[in-house]
Order: structure tokens, then C-alpha cells, then sequence
């Protein structure tokens, strides 16, 4: 739901370890993963021994006090799980703030409203840069701990912002302003699938010989409806079809009257995302920042993600009567809202030591061999007649969509 280190989010070379190496759990983690695990089993055994993969997924994130984003467990920063992109610098989030604040001044109303704030190092950031110009700032978050963790972060970084802050649980019913999310889309579970050139099944979750595998199943109307419209003739391929992003950004669409909706995320546009030799798709495991293969261990304790398929959360949004402002990589919205500029700024300002540090904060962020490229920002409007924003002034790859 949040980027990483050597984690999900910035695709850094890491060594393969074995299950034995790398799962030496502590007695809590044993007693959580076991009590989730127990959760899933009864619900394969009376689901006639198969369950879809997006509800293991579900289940496994997201479960009440059990799930990965559901548990108190640590996640964020060196000795957890995964480094967001605003922990790595906050110039991160005062750069995200200054395409906030344009959008402002081209007629959005200043409320902000944030899914999956994390840690809250974004929001604190983004609250510092423009605050005062804000009415109100609202987080979809479901997880308590982590609205607890937002808290105290936000009580820590800028108390004096504090009353703007309103935790929901739910979408409001219509909203005027700026909906935005970092990594919040490569956690919506994903619905796996195996095609085999006219013959398309769902890849579901079994539980056989102690353990959760695999399985195929007949896929509903809509998924395989879905599916088919990939036009994907391969041959033992599977791969992920992303119906709940999709209702996501419809959703999200919908309750947007006037305003803005600004996404970032790693992906890709869909040419890109079933090229034929990925013949396993993006799915992907995370724990202690080590890369796994498998996902289906130790449900609780791993970052279960795939990749965002740009294309299809754009087709949505423009099906919602949302314009479609642009689409880059992070790098290039970065440097679109002034970083150079501030860098140089800033190299008059610091220290030689400090300069040196914060370049290398801000080369995690822009390197193409950690976020810079695999990382996209997504622009959306509704009811703006202003079609350029800064972030897209430059770098548009919305040819890929």
C-alpha cells in the first residue's frame, strides 16, 4: 500500500533468500499468521475448497486485526517492511504540495482528501508546505493502528495543522476538492487468471497438504467478460485482471463534483503490462524488504502487490465524465513542479554534508533504477477548464496508455 526500500516500491536488486532463512518468526508473528491462516481455511472449506485469489488477498491485507494492514506489527522504514517515498525526503511531499496548490488556485476548493496516508509523513509534509491555505484535510483509513500512527506522527510534525484533520471511514457521498493517494492502488486485490489461448480460468486459493496452493476455478460472467476483452491469445500465461481498482476509481469519480484526483503509483499502460513474456504477471511478495516469489506463506506478515494497470484506471475515470490531465513518471512530475530549481536553491543553503545527503534522498526518488521510472503520476479533473497542470508540463507518456 506504501513504497519501500528495498521493497516493492523501487525495485532494487535483492538477494533470493529460502523460506528457513527468512521466515525466523518472533512468537507474536507465529501466533497472528497462525490465527489468520485458520480464518482462511475455514472459509476455503466452506467456499467448496476454493476461494478467488482476490478474497485470499483481501483476507491476508486486510483482515480486522489480523491482516498485514490490519495488524499492529511494524512495517515502515529500514527495520520494517517497507520506505515510502515520503519517508525517503520531504521535499517529496512539498513537491506534491505545489501541484496541490495550483490546483487551488485554478478553482479547487482547499480540502484535500487522502486514502492510505501510511505513516502520515505525507499528509505531515503536505500539511507544512500549505496549511494555512487548506479548509480541511481528510484520510480514508481503515486501519486503526495506523490512524493511531497517523496521529501521532501529525501531532509530532505539525500540531498546529491538527484541527484540519478528520479520519473517515468511509467515501463521502459527493465531494468538492482533491482526492490523491500515494501507492494506494497496488493493494486493491487483484483477481488472478490462466489463459490458455481461448480458455481462460481463475486462479484461486486451496488449502492441500498443510499449505495454500493454487488452484483453477470457474471464473463469474463479469471477470471473464473482462478478461476476454484483454484479447490475450497466449499460452500458459497468467497474469492479473483489476476489477476492484477499476470500481475504486469509478467510485472515486463519482463522488467528485468538482475538483481534481491525483494518483501515484508504480505500473504500467496496458500494452506494456501483458507483454507476452511475462508469462506470471506482476504479482508479488514483500517481507523485511526481501522480494518473494510465492505469496501464498505466512498470510499477515507479507505485503501481498501487483503493478497499477494505468490504462484500465484511466478508462474508468474518463467513463465518470473525469477529464484526463496527463500521465508521467515520478521522476519527470518532480522535476515538472521545480526541483531542480529547488535543489539549486538549496545548494546555497546547506552545508556540503547536508547537500550531499539530501541528493542522495532525492536520487532514491528519481534514479531509474530505484522509483523513478516504474513509479507513474496520474492527473484527473472534473468541472476545471485548466487542462495543463505543472506536474505534466513536461515527460508525457500519455502515448503508452
Amino acid at each position: 500500500m506504501n513504497s519501500r526500500l528495498v521493497t516493492p516500491r523501487n525495485w532494487q536488486k535483492v538477494l533470493k533468500m529460502s523460506d528457513d532463512q527468512l521466515f525466523k518468526l518472533t512468537p507474536e508473528e507465529q501466533q497472528l499468521t497462525g490465527q489468520l491462516q485458520n480464518v482462511i481455511r475455514e472459509e476455503i472449506a466452506v467456499t467448496d475448497g476454493v476461494i478467488p485469489f482476490n478474497r485470499y488477498m483481501e483476507l491476508a491485507l486486510y483482515y480486522p486485526g489480523l491482516g498485514y494492514y490490519s495488524n499492529p506489527l511494524f512495517k515502515f522504514g529500514a527495520k520494517g517492511d517497507f520506505v515510502t517515498a515520503p519517508m525517503i525526503s520531504n521535499l517529496f511531499g512539498h513537491l506534491v504540495a505545489r501541484q496541490l496548490q495550483e490546483l487551488i488556485a485554478f478553482g479547487c476548493q482547499p480540502r484535500l482528501l487522502e486514502f492510505g496516508a501510511g505513516n502520515g509523513k505525507l499528509a505531515a509534509d503536505i500539511l507544512a508546505s500549505m496549511g494555512d491555505n487548506l479548509e480541511c484535510y481528510w484520510i480514508i483509513e481503515l486501519s486503526a493502528d495506523l490512524q493511531q500512527w497517523q496521529r501521532e506522527t501529525l501531532q509530532e510534525k505539525v500540531p498546529q495543522h491538527l484541527d484540519k484533520v478528520r479520519w473517515l471511514s468511509a467515501l463521502p457521498e459527493q465531494f468538492d476538492g482533491i482526492i490523491f493517494a500515494n501507492e494506494v492502488l497496488d493493494a486493491i486485490p487483484c483477481e488472478l487468471i490462466n489463459i490458455n489461448q481461448t480458455q481462460i480460468n481463475g486462479v484461486g486459493v486451496a488449502y492441500a497438504d498443510n499449505s495454500f496452493v493454487y488452484r483453477d476455478y470457474q471464473l463469474s460472467p463479469s471477470s471473464l467478460e473482462y478478461a476476454r476483452n484483454l484479447n490475450l491469445n497466449y499460452t500458459d500465461y497468467q497474469t492479473e485482471i483489476h476489477l476492484a481498482a477499476v470500481l475504486f476509481m469509478e467510485s472515486i469519480a463519482n463522488i467528485l463534483r468538482h475538483g481534481a484526483i491525483l494518483f501515484i503509483d508504480y505500473g504500467y499502460g496496458a500494452n506494456e503490462y501483458y507483454q507476452p513474456n511475462k508469462t506470471s504477471g506482476t504479482l508479488r511478495g514483500f517481507y523485511h524488504q526481501q522480494v518473494l516469489d510465492g505469496v501464498l506463506v505466512n498470510p499477515g506478515l507479507i505485503d501481498i502487490t501487483t503493478s497499477v494497470n494505468w490504462s484500465a484506471i484511466a478508462t474508468a475515470a474518463i467513463k465518470c465524465d473525469c477529464d484526463f490531465i496527463g500521465y508521467t513518471n515520478q521522476a519527470g512530475f518532480l522535476v515538472n513542479c521545480g526541483l531542480t530549481a529547488l535543489m539549486d536553491q538549496l545548494h546555497n543553503e546547506l552545508s556540503a554534508a547536508q547537500y550531499l545527503q539530501l541528493s542522495n534522498q532525492i536520487n532514491r526518488l528519481i534514479s531509474p533504477n530505484e522509483m523513478g521510472i516504474n513509479f507513474k503520476v496520474a492527473g484527473f479533473s472534473k468541472g476545471l477548464e485548466q487542462d495543463e497542470w505543472l506536474g505534466f508540463s513536461d515527460y508525457d507518456l500519455s502515448y503508452a496508455l
